[in-house]
């Protein structure tokens, strides 16, 4: 008898704790992220490395770090500023040969020793004059040297014929490939740029993480010359808007991690 009541007593005490254990709620400081219960995406250590713990997205906002997280990965953030960049008038030139008729308005140059001509729009082709430097490059990455030697008049379809005569082509080039062109001119009026480093492209477009509040938002952006280091922001930013730097990359990875299914979404 006294067996029978030991082991009932046992068994009651046992189911007690149990039930307790599983229904016990969680305190605000229990260390469960409540943000979830939000829509909040959130990263986490040890699931592929994509995000680091204390890093989560936000949509309308972006992504949002602790200062423990920001100070980890090194986070550098700069005002966007005016700058007068060259303008870098970039076509595609193809390579002629003897054939080729020159008109009055082509300039023959001792030093040339081949010749290529490239198509630009007219609002373009009026900031050319013969003697301008050419940088010339082939499909291989060979860097050749070149010089406007004459811009001809507009064809049909509105756009300029521009003759570059190449400097050192030697025998390398034959008729009909076709070279990156790149002319680089000097700009008076100041635009607005940011460093290449705070440029991200992407399949959709190009982007710039902007500061906003205590988040970094993903904004698209319109590019012009690329030069010294800095990109034309043509569209897309203002003057005093504070972009991100560093790691521009990395922020990507927080957000594509969450948006495309490898982040936690709760």
């Amino acid at each position: 008898m006294t067996f029978r009541f030991t082991a009932c007593f046992v068994s009651l005490g046992l189911a007690a704790f149990l039930s307790a254990g599983c229904g016990r709620k969680h305190d605000a400081g229990d260390g469960h992220d409540h943000k979830h219960d939000k829509g909040e995406a959130r990263g986490e250590p040890g699931h592929g490395g994509g995000s680091p713990g204390g890093a989560s997205f936000k949509p309308g906002r972006g992504v949002i770090l602790t200062d423990e997280t920001r100070q980890s990965l090194g986070l550098e953030t700069t005002e966007v500023a005016e700058r007068k960049l060259p303008f870098e008038l970039r076509f595609a030139a193809q390579v002629f040969g003897e054939d080729h008729k020159p008109t009055a308005l082509e300039t023959e140059h001792a030093e040339c020793t081949g010749k290529a001509s490239g198509l630009v729009a007219q609002e373009q082709a009026a900031l050319l004059r013969a003697g301008q430097a050419v940088a010339l490059a082939s499909k291989s990455g060979e860097k050749l040297g070149g010089i406007v030697l004459g811009v001809n008049k507009a064809l049909a379809i509105g756009d300029v014929e521009v003759v570059v005569g190449i400097t050192n082509a030697g025998a390398r080039l034959k008729p009909a490939e076709f070279l990156s062109a790149s002319i680089t001119l000097p700009r008076v009026q100041a635009v607005s740029a940011v460093p290449r480093s705070a440029l991200l492209r992407a399949a959709d477009g190009a982007f710039v993480y902007t500061v906003n509040g205590d988040a970094y938002f993903r904004t698209a952006v319109i590019t012009g010359a690329e030069t010294e280091g800095f990109v034309e922001i043509a569209d897309g930013l203002f003057p005093g808007d504070v972009v991100v730097t560093k790691p521009v990359e990395r922020l990507w990875l927080i957000e594509l991690r969450a948006t495309k299914g490898g982040g936690h979404s709760h």
